[in-house]
């Protein structure tokens, strides 16, 4: 898929968010810069299916599926903290299936600049991901990863269109005390069609510039086209995902719900 298409695939539902609109991470992966609301605790879960997924460092390729858990913790009106992971994974090799538990995230997330009717918000976002998984199971890397990554949004209309750029330091599963350095990028988009319902859209990835990058540290891309559903205290939300790489999946959905707890005011 060349890069007009994604640009096209990405920017579909771009036209147009209202300013009351508050962080709307579901079903998206490229990481919203507006933090949830004050003093609020958002939890998240879903599943994840992918058709052929490809894990280079097992040499596995098969069916996946991933049950997934999130919730965001208000830190102020000015940061909040994130623990983001996979509850339990599937994968379908043959006629068996094998699962292990997920990695799981720990991240903190600062906004350095309020949106103004001028200027974009900009936030701040580390990730460390530790390694949970087992790599006898053959689906993930046994290995500890560190990211960064500046967060800029702007409503534009009645939409909000917002992106990711920056850095991951992953562990390399080759060779002794030797990690691999990528560059991660997100685009994504809001769009509320309703007061209950939103068409939402990305890309999202990362770039590893060796040539011979170790297993488990290799480019990979998707994009992702889902609504949101709002019903009641829930928000529900489902998408289709295209692999861009030919590492990627060829294509998946995802699907989970949304609940916010205010603690404080």
């Amino acid at each position: 898929m060349n890069w007009v298409v994604k640009t096209i695939l990405t920017g579909f539902f771009c036209l147009s968010v209202s300013p009351w609109l508050t962080a709307q991470q579901r079903p998206l992966v490229t990481e919203d810069p507006r933090l949830v609301p004050n003093g609020a605790v958002v939890m998240e879960t879903g599943v994840r299916f992918d058709r052929q997924a490809d894990f280079p460092l097992s040499g596995l390729k098969g069916d996946y599926a991933a049950i997934e858990n999130g919730i965001n913790i208000s830190l102020g009106p000015r940061a909040e903290f994130q623990i983001n992971g996979i509850l339990q994974d599937f994968l379908k090799v043959g006629d068996d299936w094998r699962n292990d538990w997920g990695d799981s995230a720990l991240s903190t997330k600062i906004r350095l600049v309020p949106e103004t009717p001028v200027l974009p918000i900009i936030s701040f976002r580390t990730t460390v991901v530790l390694p949970n998984s087992n790599d006898t199971k053959g689906i993930g890397t046994d290995s500890t990863n560190i990211f960064g990554g500046i967060l800029v949004g702007k409503s534009v209309g009645r939409g909000f269109v917002f992106g990711n750029l920056g850095i991951g330091m992953l562990t390399d599963t080759l060779k002794l005390r030797a990690q691999q350095d990528v560059l991660t990028y997100g685009l994504a988009c809001v769009l509320p069609i309703s007061g209950r319902i939103s068409l939402l859209s990305e890309w999202n990835g990362r770039k590893n510039p060796r040539d011979d990058a170790s297993p488990g540290t290799e480019s990979r891309a998707q994009v992702r086209l889902g609504m949101q559903i709002r019903t009641g205290t829930m928000r529900w939300d489902v998408a289709g995902t295209a692999g861009v790489t030919h590492l990627d999946p060829r294509g998946g959905v995802v699907f989970g719900l949304t609940k916010e707890f205010r603690l404080w005011k």
